[in-house]
């Protein structure tokens, strides 16, 4: 059997488990997901254990068109990034540019076809993260790219470049080859590192508690900052701002400690892979405030060697907010009652 089928029929019997489907309607919906490109080889890469296989919370806009009513659904991670007037200005170019005929029409960017929005149910509009170095400044400037996209061709997200060229690779469309991701070595018996956390508790505030991924992303920092933004996750500045409260984001715990981080509506963000433990005095700051204060980072925000020895005081994170790669809220925290 080829290594694609294999993880096709792997796939399906991971959705049997979560959704109580029949194996075969399982399968069929796995290898539709595929065609369509919304699923990938397990062999290319991966499933993180943190955030959703789409984007969280798309916002739809309506704008008519002759005798059609587009909808824009623009995802909730692409509003962190751009205010009303922006993604305004976004709709209108797509309904001057993409009347049929046009000279420069918009193209998905997963199918390389134009975007007739005449024709079109819904358009998805996400956003691609790039850096490129500027002349005389030591740090790299971060452009953002509208990303257009069929219905039918995936929904939208916000991209780190490299994320997307691997995607479009994925759909065998035109790639600029030296913006591909690194290439995965993997040893085979090799296990996965186990992500790093850490709980603290801040006087008059909410408990802490900082969640670190032990492997790093393949598409390194921007690739953690898009997922996270997709996810629905706002960045994090705290030496400008306090963390923004998210109601619709909930930790399930219990008596021994938290159980797993659910998006509302969503499902499961993250499930870990063995129980998280914490001390008494963090359960019952958490108990006061009914909340918790989510912090996440890329994996070697905060030294490994710190969070194995169960606490830090979390003040790398500040550098790390000032580059935007600082993520979380204040969730609610439910089964302490």
């Amino acid at each position: 059997m080829g290594a694609k089928q294999q993880a096709l029929k792997n796939a399906a019997r991971r959705r049997m488990a979560e959704t109580g489907q029949s194996y075969e309607a399982a399968l069929q919906d796995v290898r539709r997901e595929y065609e369509q490109g919304r699923i990938g080889d397990e062999h290319d890469e991966p499933r993180n254990p943190m955030g959703f296989d789409e984007a969280a919370d798309a916002t739809e806009y309506s704008s008519p068109t002759s005798t059609y009513v587009t909808g824009y659904f623009v995802a909730k991670g692409v509003h962190e990034l751009a205010d009303d007037g922006q993604l305004r200005q976004l709709i209108d170019h797509a309904e001057k540019h993409g009347q049929p005929g046009h000279h420069d029409p918009i193209l998905c960017n997963l199918c390389d076809e134009p975007v007739v929005v005449t024709k079109e149910r819904e358009v998805h509009v996400g956003l691609a993260l790039r850096e490129v170095q500027q002349p005389g400044h030591s740090k790299p400037t971060e452009l953002q790219f509208p990303v257009w996209t069929h219905e039918g061709c995936g929904h939208t997200r916000v991209w780190s470049w490299s994320q997307l060229t691997l995607e479009r690779r994925r759909r065998n469309l035109p790639i600029e080859t030296s913006s591909l991701p690194p290439k995965q070595h993997r040893r085979r018996g090799r296990q996965p590192v186990e992500d790093f956390f850490a709980f603290s508790v801040p006087e008059d505030s909410p408990p802490v508690f900082y969640l670190q991924p032990g492997e790093a992303d393949r598409h390194g920092p921007m690739g953690f900052r898009a997922d996270r933004l997709s996810d629905g996750l706002p960045p994090l500045d705290l030496t400008r701002q306090d963390p923004p409260e998210r109601s619709d984001w909930v930790i399930a715990a219990d008596r021994s400690g938290p159980l797993h981080i659910e998006h509302r509506g969503m499902g499961r963000w993250y499930q870990p892979s063995r129980p998280w433990t914490t001390f008494p005095a963090w359960l019952a700051a958490a108990h006061y405030h009914q909340s918790v204060i989510f912090l996440t980072a890329p994996a070697g925000s905060v030294a490994p060697a710190v969070l194995e020895q169960g606490g830090s005081d979390l003040s790398d994170l500040l550098a790390v907010g000032r580059q935007d790669l600082l993520f979380g809220c204040r969730m609610t925290i439910q089964g302490l009652s």
